[in-house]
């Protein structure tokens, strides 16, 4: 086994005109060379890709990370140089396996020689290729974990249980804003004739920590009373987008009170933050037109209710209309016979009083005949003194009678009055009148006809038939 060493020279040599004395250059040299001499040959290295650049050269750059646990907590670090030169075979392995990529979030696997770049004095892993299988088994891996874990919580189905409004008006949007699937969405509800309200978070959704961005765009929407939670993104690479399949983002999406629909502008895999969202959709757009049906069937059930209303209502008036003129009829059939009962009892207690005075009359009269038949009997059989008080009792005696009759007169005159005041006929004598629309009912408020109606009034001498011209209504009073 070889072993090499390396170490700074003694703090106080015994000749220091002797000891080496080197240029940081010259150490860094040195450095890598030892490492060069210990490790000959390339090393294989995994890790998760972040904060990858590439130079204007060619030359690819990023850092090699390690994270322990659950979320994003790095462990270690390692930065990584691809050379122009080197990448050309990177990318041929690459393109031999579907799916694979060399992008921010993706678990790699590569090939490459540990040195120190001596300028600097960084110490980096110079890449010379890579493993493109453990690549895409990485990223079906750490989804599949994700995935597993979620569904061990019972969290896949928990967005989805939220009930979407029947009207999402008020939308939350978590996009770049001015980007392709912001216009999409937002173009998409214009066209619709409806009130959107969008507010929109503002975050990059792709690169390093876009995982991070995207779950802080979500907490700031949760504050919010919002019906409905839009994730937008347009197409990409598995790499670009990386971030939609991170735990972070799965959790952010399970936490929300609201429904969240991703739209992320690819075509043949899911997500996990599809797994887990509310709706997920093939595009911006899709979102956005699942958002218009919603809100189009709330629309026509709303038509179609009000067309049963209406509808119902119309059938309630036209029976209660026919109802009404059922009771107006039978109102003025039960008023004529009212009227002809009012009539005959009249007639038939003018009869009774006509006949109780004849039979008072008579009696009366019998009386002060028999009363004077007396009084001439009296007199012729009395002295002169006595005729003269005879006389004067005749005269008591008539008075009386006659105040007898008076008073059944005024009785009798009394009972006129009342059979009189009963008759309707005194009442059209005294100056009122019926007043009846052409369907011969009576009008008994101003709002009863309508300007330019024919009317037929009843008077004591006849009939009248006028065209209504004004109606002044009057204040009504309660009963």
């Amino acid at each position: 086994m070889e072993q090499a060493s390396f170490g700074f020279p003694e703090d106080e040599p015994a000749d220091e005109s002797e000891a080496t004395t080197y240029t940081v250059v010259e150490l860094n040299s040195l450095v890598r060379d030892t490492l060069r001499r210990a490790h000959p040959e390339e090393i294989w290295v995994r890790g998760e890709v972040q904060n990858l650049s590439r130079s204007n050269a060619g030359h690819t750059y990023f850092t090699l990370v390690e994270k322990a646990g659950r979320g994003d907590r790095v462990q270690g670090k390692l930065e990584v140089a691809l050379f122009r030169d080197d990448a050309r075979g990177v990318r041929r392995s690459l393109a031999e396996v579907p799916g694979a990529e060399l992008g921010n979030d993706v678990e790699v696997r590569i090939r490459g020689r540990v040195t120190v770049y001596p300028p600097t004095g960084r110490f980096q892993l110079v890449m010379t290729g890579i493993d493109p299988v453990f690549t895409v088994g990485g990223i079906a891996a750490n989804r599949e974990r994700v995935l597993r874990g979620l569904a061990a919580e019972g969290l896949l189905d928990a967005n989805r249980a939220r009930p979407l409004a029947p009207v999402p008006l008020r939308i939350g949007l978590v996009t770049s804003s001015g980007s392709a699937a912001y216009h999409d969405f937002v173009d998409e509800l214009r066209r619709a004739p409806y009130d959107w309200r969008v507010v929109v978070v503002d975050v990059r959704v792709q690169g390093a920590a876009a995982s991070r961005r995207i779950k802080w765009a979500l907490g700031e929407l949760s504050q919010l009373d919002l019906d409905v939670v839009v994730l937008a993104r347009g197409g990409g690479s598995r790499a670009d987008l990386a971030a939609f399949d991170t735990e972070l983002v799965a959790r952010a999406i399970v936490g929300m009170n609201v429904p969240v629909f991703t739209g992320v502008g690819h075509e043949i895999d899911r997500s996990v933050a599809d797994e887990v969202a509310h709706t997920a959709c093939k595009t911006p757009t899709a979102c956005a037109q699942i958002l218009i049906r919603r809100v189009d069937e709330f629309v026509a059930g709303l038509d179609h209710a009000s067309q049963r209303v209406a509808a119902r209502a119309r059938q309630r008036m036209a029976v209660a209309g026919r109802e009404l003129d059922d009771a107006a009829r039978r109102a003025r059939r039960s008023a004529s016979s009212a009227v002809s009962r009012e009539h005959a009892r009249l007639d038939r207690v003018h009869g009774r009083l006509d006949e109780l005075a004849r039979r008072r009359t008579t009696e009366l009269g019998g009386r002060l005949d028999d009363c004077a038949r007396r009084v001439a009997e009296l007199g012729r059989r009395a002295t002169r003194d006595r005729r003269v008080a005879l006389v004067a009792r005749e005269r008591e005696l008539v008075t009386h009678a006659q105040h007898h009759l008076e008073r059944a007169a005024l009785r009798l005159s009394s009972h006129e009055g009342v059979v009189r005041a009963l008759d309707p006929r005194r009442v059209l004598e005294r100056g009122y009148s019926i007043t009846r629309d052409a369907d011969g009912r009576v009008v008994r408020r101003s709002n009863d006809v309508i300007a330019g109606a024919i009317v037929e009034t009843e008077l004591a001498g006849g009939r009248l038939t006028s065209r209504v011209e004004t109606i002044t209504p009057t204040e009504e009073t309660g009963d």
